[in-house]
């Protein structure tokens, strides 16, 4: 299983056209709209997400890297690390309470916590990471 192409709002993006919007947002010049949805997009697919890399096969690429979880999990994280390295994202986050996906229910949850302020910035957008202070967190 793979994604190949992701929505946000009514605009529909191959998984190419997405990580091409992420460059585009991060290269704009300073003063553009800073708020990257496939940004948020990313965060959310890479901590929200049950799968993980396997350590002896990080040094692969992408597509041959081992993932252990299912292969929604699979697909999900693929995408987000194919978009940008999920790894400080991974490292500023903790899980304080996850609750799997089941069939009856079709959702999941995981609430998490930040363990290093810079996992703030590599969640969201600058202007909006700029707009929490410190007893925020």
């Amino acid at each position: 299983m793979m994604v190949t192409d992701c929505a946000i709002g009514r605009q529909i993006m191959s998984t190419d056209g997405a990580r091409d919007l992420l460059v585009s947002n991060r290269n704009a010049p300073v003063g553009a709209l800073s708020i990257n949805a496939v940004d948020q997009l990313r965060a959310i697919a890479g901590l929200c997400n049950a799968g993980e890399f396997d350590a002896t096969t990080k040094h692969l690429p992408l597509h041959l890297r081992k993932i252990h979880g299912d292969a929604t999990d699979q697909a999900i994280l693929r995408f987000a690390e194919g978009l940008e390295p999920i790894q400080d994202l991974k490292r500023s986050w903790s899980t304080k309470f996850d609750l799997a996906f089941n069939s009856k229910n079709k959702f999941m949850m995981r609430v998490l916590g930040m363990t290093n302020p810079s996992g703030l910035a590599a969640a969201l957008p600058g202007s909006v990471a700029a707009m929490f202070e410190p007893r925020d967190m």
